[in-house]
Protein backbone atom coordinates (compact mmCIF):
# COMPACT_ATOMS: atom_id res chain seq x y z
CA UNK A 1 0.00 0.00 0.00
CA UNK A 2 2.65 2.12 0.69
CA UNK A 3 4.63 1.41 -1.86
CA UNK A 4 1.70 2.10 -4.57
CA UNK A 5 0.89 5.56 -2.82
CA UNK A 6 4.79 6.46 -3.00
CA UNK A 7 4.34 5.11 -7.14
CA UNK A 8 1.70 7.13 -7.69
CA UNK A 9 3.09 10.13 -5.65
CA UNK A 10 6.55 10.33 -7.96
CA UNK A 11 4.27 9.94 -10.92
CA UNK A 12 2.58 12.94 -10.28
CA UNK A 13 5.42 14.78 -9.48
CA UNK A 14 7.00 14.08 -13.07
CA UNK A 15 3.80 14.67 -14.54
CA UNK A 16 3.55 18.04 -12.71
CA UNK A 17 7.23 18.91 -13.66
CA UNK A 18 6.95 17.74 -17.21
CA UNK A 19 3.57 19.70 -17.58
CA UNK A 20 6.19 22.96 -16.38
CA UNK A 21 8.74 22.31 -18.81
CA UNK A 22 6.51 22.01 -21.67
CA UNK A 23 4.99 25.13 -20.37
CA UNK A 24 8.28 27.21 -20.30
CA UNK A 25 9.23 25.41 -23.87
CA UNK A 26 6.02 26.62 -24.96
CA UNK A 27 5.86 30.24 -23.94
CA UNK A 28 9.82 31.32 -24.16
CA UNK A 29 10.86 34.13 -21.98
CA UNK A 30 10.27 37.71 -24.00
CA UNK A 31 13.16 38.57 -26.26
CA UNK A 32 14.82 41.93 -25.48
CA UNK A 33 13.85 44.78 -27.67
CA UNK A 34 17.12 45.49 -29.97
CA UNK A 35 17.05 49.23 -29.65
CA UNK A 36 16.50 49.34 -25.91
CA UNK A 37 19.98 46.78 -25.26
CA UNK A 38 21.86 48.95 -27.89
CA UNK A 39 20.53 52.08 -25.61
CA UNK A 40 21.52 50.58 -22.30
CA UNK A 41 24.67 49.43 -23.62
CA UNK A 42 25.63 52.10 -25.36
CA UNK A 43 23.67 55.08 -25.19
CA UNK A 44 24.03 56.30 -22.28
CA UNK A 45 21.39 58.61 -21.08
CA UNK A 46 23.27 61.18 -18.96
CA UNK A 47 23.08 64.61 -18.41
CA UNK A 48 25.13 66.89 -20.23
CA UNK A 49 25.10 70.89 -21.09
CA UNK A 50 24.70 72.31 -24.56
CA UNK A 51 27.03 75.41 -25.76
CA UNK A 52 23.78 77.32 -24.33
CA UNK A 53 24.57 76.06 -20.72
CA UNK A 54 21.02 74.19 -21.08
CA UNK A 55 21.07 70.78 -19.75
CA UNK A 56 19.71 67.62 -21.54
CA UNK A 57 19.69 63.93 -21.26
CA UNK A 58 22.24 62.21 -24.16
CA UNK A 59 19.95 59.61 -24.95
CA UNK A 60 16.46 61.43 -24.56
CA UNK A 61 17.48 64.73 -25.84
CA UNK A 62 20.05 64.48 -28.01
CA UNK A 63 19.71 61.19 -29.79
CA UNK A 64 16.17 59.43 -29.30
CA UNK A 65 14.25 59.15 -32.83
CA UNK A 66 16.96 61.61 -34.84
CA UNK A 67 19.08 60.83 -37.18
CA UNK A 68 22.60 62.32 -35.98
CA UNK A 69 26.32 62.34 -36.86
CA UNK A 70 28.35 62.67 -33.78
CA UNK A 71 32.41 63.93 -33.70
CA UNK A 72 34.10 64.58 -30.36
CA UNK A 73 36.42 67.37 -30.33
CA UNK A 74 38.08 70.10 -27.92
CA UNK A 75 38.54 73.53 -28.40
CA UNK A 76 42.38 73.91 -27.49
CA UNK A 77 43.13 70.62 -29.99
CA UNK A 78 44.12 71.89 -33.70
CA UNK A 79 46.03 68.86 -35.11
CA UNK A 80 43.26 66.84 -35.73
CA UNK A 81 39.98 68.85 -34.46
CA UNK A 82 40.13 71.91 -36.33
CA UNK A 83 40.64 69.74 -39.84
CA UNK A 84 37.43 67.48 -38.60
CA UNK A 85 35.24 70.48 -37.89
CA UNK A 86 36.13 71.87 -41.07
CA UNK A 87 34.91 68.59 -42.75
CA UNK A 88 32.20 68.35 -41.29
CA UNK A 89 30.78 71.82 -42.26
CA UNK A 90 31.84 71.14 -45.56
CA UNK A 91 30.04 67.85 -45.77
CA UNK A 92 26.84 69.41 -43.65
CA UNK A 93 26.70 71.98 -46.93
CA UNK A 94 27.03 69.46 -49.49
CA UNK A 95 24.58 67.31 -48.36
CA UNK A 96 22.32 70.05 -48.67
CA UNK A 97 18.53 69.44 -48.73
CA UNK A 98 19.15 65.48 -47.84
CA UNK A 99 21.04 66.93 -44.66
CA UNK A 100 18.35 68.85 -43.52
CA UNK A 101 17.22 66.39 -40.79
CA UNK A 102 20.55 65.40 -39.48
CA UNK A 103 21.02 66.59 -36.50
CA UNK A 104 25.30 67.38 -35.80
CA UNK A 105 26.77 67.11 -32.63
CA UNK A 106 29.64 67.43 -31.00
CA UNK A 107 31.60 66.60 -27.70
CA UNK A 108 34.46 68.31 -25.83
CA UNK A 109 36.82 65.64 -24.70
CA UNK A 110 37.85 68.57 -21.87
CA UNK A 111 34.45 69.10 -20.01
CA UNK A 112 36.79 70.64 -17.35
CA UNK A 113 38.09 73.80 -19.37
CA UNK A 114 35.54 73.24 -22.64
CA UNK A 115 32.63 75.48 -20.33
CA UNK A 116 29.25 76.28 -22.26
CA UNK A 117 31.10 79.91 -22.85
CA UNK A 118 34.31 78.25 -24.79
CA UNK A 119 32.19 76.05 -26.54
CA UNK A 120 29.58 79.29 -27.77
CA UNK A 121 33.13 80.86 -28.67
CA UNK A 122 34.50 78.18 -30.56
CA UNK A 123 31.30 77.51 -32.47
CA UNK A 124 31.11 81.41 -33.50
CA UNK A 125 35.42 81.50 -34.19
CA UNK A 126 34.28 78.35 -36.74
CA UNK A 127 30.79 80.36 -38.32
CA UNK A 128 29.03 76.94 -37.30
CA UNK A 129 25.23 77.58 -37.35
CA UNK A 130 23.03 77.49 -34.57
CA UNK A 131 21.42 73.99 -35.43
CA UNK A 132 24.89 72.36 -34.59
CA UNK A 133 24.83 71.41 -30.91
CA UNK A 134 27.82 71.35 -29.04
CA UNK A 135 28.08 69.62 -25.10
CA UNK A 136 30.24 69.41 -22.33
CA UNK A 137 29.66 68.07 -18.55
CA UNK A 138 30.34 66.54 -15.85
CA UNK A 139 34.27 64.38 -17.01
CA UNK A 140 32.63 60.73 -16.08
CA UNK A 141 29.53 61.65 -17.83
CA UNK A 142 31.65 62.63 -21.15
CA UNK A 143 33.76 59.73 -20.58
CA UNK A 144 30.72 57.40 -20.32
CA UNK A 145 28.97 58.55 -23.21
CA UNK A 146 32.26 58.57 -25.56
CA UNK A 147 33.34 55.33 -24.58
CA UNK A 148 30.02 53.95 -24.93
CA UNK A 149 29.53 55.53 -28.64
CA UNK A 150 32.51 54.20 -29.67
CA UNK A 151 34.41 57.44 -30.26
CA UNK A 152 36.68 55.77 -27.93
CA UNK A 153 38.72 53.57 -26.76
CA UNK A 154 37.00 51.41 -24.20
CA UNK A 155 40.28 50.73 -21.84
CA UNK A 156 39.67 53.34 -19.12
CA UNK A 157 43.60 53.55 -18.89
CA UNK A 158 43.45 55.31 -22.48
CA UNK A 159 43.97 59.01 -22.53
CA UNK A 160 40.60 60.65 -23.42
CA UNK A 161 42.66 62.99 -26.11
CA UNK A 162 44.37 60.10 -27.68
CA UNK A 163 41.09 59.94 -30.02
CA UNK A 164 40.61 59.27 -33.60
CA UNK A 165 38.93 61.15 -36.34
CA UNK A 166 35.53 58.91 -36.31
CA UNK A 167 32.42 60.10 -36.17
CA UNK A 168 29.27 58.45 -35.37
CA UNK A 169 26.58 58.72 -38.03
CA UNK A 170 22.81 57.26 -36.82
CA UNK A 171 19.52 56.27 -37.97
CA UNK A 172 18.55 56.08 -34.16
CA UNK A 173 14.77 55.11 -34.94
CA UNK A 174 15.63 52.78 -37.58
CA UNK A 175 18.50 51.09 -35.40
CA UNK A 176 21.56 51.87 -38.17
CA UNK A 177 24.94 52.96 -37.04
CA UNK A 178 28.19 53.19 -38.56
CA UNK A 179 31.01 54.89 -38.11
CA UNK A 180 32.63 57.47 -40.54
CA UNK A 181 36.15 59.35 -41.03
CA UNK A 182 36.00 63.16 -40.06
CA UNK A 183 39.44 63.59 -41.91
CA UNK A 184 38.77 62.03 -45.36
CA UNK A 185 37.51 65.41 -46.44
CA UNK A 186 33.93 67.47 -46.72
CA UNK A 187 32.83 65.62 -50.35
CA UNK A 188 33.82 61.91 -48.74
CA UNK A 189 32.61 62.45 -45.27
CA UNK A 190 29.00 63.17 -46.99
CA UNK A 191 29.19 60.96 -49.23
CA UNK A 192 29.78 58.41 -45.99
CA UNK A 193 26.72 60.09 -44.60
CA UNK A 194 24.37 59.66 -47.42
CA UNK A 195 25.56 56.07 -47.65
CA UNK A 196 24.43 55.37 -44.16
CA UNK A 197 21.45 57.37 -43.51
CA UNK A 198 19.50 56.84 -47.22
Amino acid sequence: MLEGNLRRALIGASLFAGAGLVSAIATPARAEDPRERLRRKRLHNLPLLTQDGRTVRFYDDVVKDRKVVISVMYTGCSNICTPATRNLMEARERLGDFGRDIHFVSISLTPLTDTPAELRAYKKAHGIGADWTFLTGKPAHVEQVTRGLGLLSEDPADDLLSHSGSAVIADEKLLKWGHGSTLTGGRALARMIRFELV
